[in-house]
């Protein structure tokens, strides 16, 4: 296969678009999300990103942000690793885009998401007044950090939080987040109390972009986010330990995980799919998790565990 090559301006993204069957879409989003230099992975229509549930229901497109100037090949490649990818997605179109473009064309479309009744994520480029003394709200620019609280992985982890800050003293705990992206999860636990949270990616601009928005959040006095990888890290215990990336990589970083994890602490995982979440529950229950509950919303899942070496 002969390389693509574009010629493209400076600070820019290239956008790959995919069209695919929607049985198959969080498959392949999970999948997208492999490819080295990724940055975004979304579900677009009309080149546009959509929660429009009135889209057509017999297609769906998924689109990538890179740097990379081969990020066309390297879609092509992953959909020839995935003969079945091959037989029914097709790669319809590819565009490079100046990045401050395609961010404010990206904030028109991102509105303040209620997760649940006491929690609410709202864009720093948005008006909005809590509808109730309870109301936990986060302020967010992800930028080009995975997390804003639109998609069913992170929603099903705020959930999870919820759930445990509303019975758990949290100013007791101490939560690692690997993977932390936008930090939205981090960000949440410190707003519900937490006074010890850290968050670790290996994209030096997302630990970035989680600073600042943990500064916009008032929160930053108990947040601390690196892209030190997580085998560097020192081997300090955790209560609390939360991966929302794939189940590859938390398969991959799962020892590393294992050996942070106080016995007896929590384990949340999600960007889950069907045809992965046994894979980790498996890797969960051979460590020796117990209480090993799963969460579905959408096609995406995530499970939570004690662990009792």
């Amino acid at each position: 296969m002969e390389p693509t090559t574009q010629a493209h301006p400076t600070n820019a993204v290239l956008e790959v678009r995919i069209q695919c069957p929607p049985v198959l879409a969080s498959y392949l989003e999970e999948l997208l999300w492999t490819i080295e230099g990724v940055e975004s992975v979304c579900e677009t229509y009309n080149n546009e990103r959509t929660d429009d549930e009135t889209r057509p229901s017999d297609l769906s497109y998924m689109s990538i942000l890179t740097r990379n100037p081969l990020g066309e090949d390297l879609v092509k490649v992953l959909m020839v690793q995935n003969p079945k990818l091959m037989k029914v997605c097709d790669i319809v179109g590819t565009q490079w885009i100046e990045e401050k473009d395609w961010a404010e064309s990206w904030k028109q479309h991102w509105k303040p998401t209620h997760i649940t009744e006491k929690l609410t994520i709202c864009p720093t480029w948005e008006d909005y007044t809590p509808q109730s003394a309870e109301e936990v709200v986060i302020v967010l620019d992800p930028e080009c950090a995975f997390g804003t609280g639109t998609h069913e992985t992170t929603q099903l982890m705020l959930k999870l939080l919820e759930e445990l800050a509303d019975h758990t003293d949290l100013s007791q705990k101490n939560i690692l987040d690997v993977g932390t992206g936008s930090g939205i999860l981090g960000i949440y636990a410190a707003k519900r109390g937490c006074r010890e949270v850290k968050g670790v990616d290996n994209d030096y601009l997302a630990v970035q972009t989680a600073i600042k928005n943990a500064i916009q959040n008032n929160v930053d006095a108990f947040c601390e986010f690196t892209d030190t990888p997580l085998g560097e890290l020192c081997h300090t215990k955790y209560d609390i330990m939360l991966a929302n990336i794939i189940a590859p990589v938390i398969l991959e970083l799962f020892p590393e995980i294992l050996t942070r994890l106080s016995p007896g602490g929590l384990f949340y995982a999600s960007g889950l799919i069907e045809t992965s979440v046994g894979k980790v529950e498996a890797a969960m229950q051979e460590a020796g998790f117990t209480d090993i509950q799963r969460r579905q919303q959408g096609d995406w899942f995530a499970l939570s565990g004690v662990y009792k070496p």
